[in-house]
């Protein structure tokens, strides 16, 4: 069963008319600050320490984790000043607003916790024995002869693909629709020139006139199946068939697990479109203005006694009313824009820009999401797609190097949320998932990159944190989110190793994607099936010899010779948009003068 838990945490909320949810091909967002960055950072460390939630409101212990924030930050900060009274204010405030959320969470059975700001986990509410049927079944897929192995193309032999959407996907010109028998052609957006272009949300970026050709494919698109979730959330149905795992020995087999697993994560995903709703992802805590005028230092030694009496009066519960721009100045008065490089500063801790402290609020700290009735996934039929991979380390290869940037699919399957559940592994050192997000609006100045700690020249790419990626955990995050995946190794480095994952992709209920339903299967040995599906539908009712004429009119089925070879030109294309799109690898800047 899966996590029960009632509306009681949340508004009461009716979200504005939305046709989609944002996606990574026509959603941008604005840059993070260095100071947001890191005080973000602070916030999702805390939230990953054990029992967090006992320790947190706790200010003696809070001024400890203070104190380690600022030492690590202070190693790669430059003169960018990061800790001051309305940082401490902020990182108290936003943390207290996790804490409350998440006991109200538990208060109603539901063990989801926010970690990277849009990313959801959930740790250990897979029963046991449900892991292992889940664990059995996937070996009837892995215990095959050698020379049936799906090693994934292009991972050294390390990625092993057990169900994998881009075998057998849509294939335009060539699937066959169970609704009338005819082939499916490419949508018109994938079929239009590439001199049709469509508005972005932000008109003044290099992507106001983008050719919406581009984001789409006009050959292949993955296959969803229907989920049917029930309006209390804790049972799911798979109600076509899934993809590569259609055999009537892989349904019984597999869907009543896989069912049981979906709706543990119907949390995860509802805190992910709910999210998206708000656009928490374009959501900035350090948003004022700065201030105007030549930058104010001040001195290593001072940040740090001043430093020392902010913790002192946090401690003490006493309001925090040291402000550095108080002691502020030009460090040599010979010049008006002194700093660190000046010869008459003498300080060997360094200087630091009162300017770049100004700003933040207590009132931009995270908020909870509002789930709406209209948002969530209870009493409604998604479109999901099944993934099932392994990764396997040998001591002949040892080293996973870690997986590229990446974004899920294209507009055609329009993906949302993307769901894995790390529910085996064995000799493997830690990693993680890390995130970035692409942005639009670059001004052309050495001080502003600095601000938001990116260098003079880049791509409009900007990280946002990684989380570990454990057994038993759960993580549910928007495709919004480029994500990779980080290296790790055999710890052991005589025995082999693995780690298995199974995927959910979530489709944007609200596009209208083809799925099992609709869509024949495509494997050699599914003809037959295809046939007794098209007698079934309102074909059925033809003349026998009409019929046979249908019948004898479909394409020829796809081989798994032939299905491999639609799958590499699938990879090449989604390979070379993913390298050569702006959607992905952002904007490139220069800030040089030449």
């Amino acid at each position: 069963m899966g996590p029960s838990y009632t509306p009681e945490p949340y508004q009461t909320y009716i979200p504005p008319p939305r046709t989609f949810y944002p996606h990574p091909l026509t959603d941008l967002g604005a840059p993070l600050t260095y100071r947001e960055q890191r005080l973000r950072a602070f916030t999702c460390a805390v939230r990953n320490k054990p029992n967090w939630t006992s320790k947190v409101l706790n200010r003696s212990i809070f001024v400890k984790w203070l104190r380690e924030a600022r030492a690590a930050d202070s190693e790669y900060s430059g003169d960018i000043l990061v800790w001051d009274s309305d940082d401490v204010n902020f990182v108290w405030q936003e943390l207290n607003n996790y804490y409350n959320y998440v006991e109200a969470l538990r208060a109603y059975g539901c063990m989801v916790e926010p970690d990277v700001d849009c990313v959801w986990r959930a740790d250990g509410v897979v029963p046991e024995e449900l892991r292992q049927e889940l664990i059995n079944a996937v070996a009837t897929l892995e215990n095959v002869p050698d020379h049936q192995k799906d090693w994934h193309p292009g991972s050294n032999g390390q990625v092993l693909d057990l169900v994998h959407p881009s075998l057998w996907p849509i294939i335009y010109g060539r699937s066959i629709s169970l609704e009338d028998g005819k082939i499916i052609t490419a949508p018109l957006e994938a079929r239009r020139t590439s001199e049709t272009t469509f508005e972005s949300d932000y008109p003044d970026s290099d992507d106001s006139e983008t050719s919406e050709a581009s984001t789409y494919s006009d050959k292949f698109c993955w296959l969803p199946s229907e989920f049917k979730i029930s309006s209390d959330g804790k049972e799911t149905k798979i109600a076509s068939y899934i993809n590569n795992l259609s055999s009537m020995e892989q349904q019984d087999l597999f869907y009543p697990i896989l069912e049981k697993l979906f709706t543990h994560f119907v949390p995860l995903f509802n805190h992910v479109l709910a999210d998206l709703s708000r656009s928490q992802h374009r959501y900035l805590r350090d948003y004022e203005e700065r201030p105007n005028g030549e930058p104010d230092f001040i001195s290593g030694n001072v940040y740090d006694d001043k430093w020392e009496e902010i913790l002192d009066n946090f401690v003490k519960n006493n309001g925090l009313t040291v402000r550095y721009s108080d002691f502020a100045g030009n460090l040599c008065h010979s010049y008006p824009r002194c700093g660190s490089a000046c010869p008459n500063v003498h300080d060997n801790l360094g200087i630091y820009s009162v300017n770049d402290v100004e700003g933040i609020n207590t009132d931009c700290a995270w908020t909870s999401p509002v789930i709406s009735p209209e948002g969530r996934l209870e009493g409604r039929t998604m479109k999901v797609i099944v993934k099932l991979a392994n990764i396997v380390l040998t001591p002949e290869n040892p080293y996973y190097y870690g997986g590229s940037w990446h974004i899920e699919a294209m507009l055609n399957e329009r993906i949302v949320s993307t769901g894995i559940y790390y529910y085996a592994q064995e000799n493997i050192t830690d990693s993680a998932l890390s995130f970035r997000t692409r942005f639009g609006d670059v001004e052309e100045d050495e001080g502003w990159a600095r601000m938001h700690g990116l260098s003079h020249q880049g791509n409009t790419i900007q990280d946002r944190g990684s989380i570990q990626t454990k057994e038993h955990r759960l993580i549910a995050f928007p495709n919004v989110l480029q994500h990779q995946v980080q290296p790790f190794q055999l710890i052991d480095p005589t025995k082999p190793g693995y780690r298995k994952i199974l995927v959910f992709f979530l489709c944007d209920p609200a596009h209208d994607v083809p799925t099992t339903r609709t869509v024949a299967a495509q494997q050699p040995e599914e003809r037959s099936k295809v046939i007794d599906q098209l007698r079934a539908s309102s074909l059925g009712s033809l003349p026998e010899e009409v019929f046979q004429m249908v019948v004898d009119g479909l394409p020829p089925v796809i081989s798994r010779e032939e299905a491999e070879t639609y799958r590499a030109s699938l990879m090449r294309e989604r390979s070379n948009f993913t390298r050569d799109s702006k959607h992905v690898q952002g904007r490139e800047y220069n800030f040089c003068e030449h």
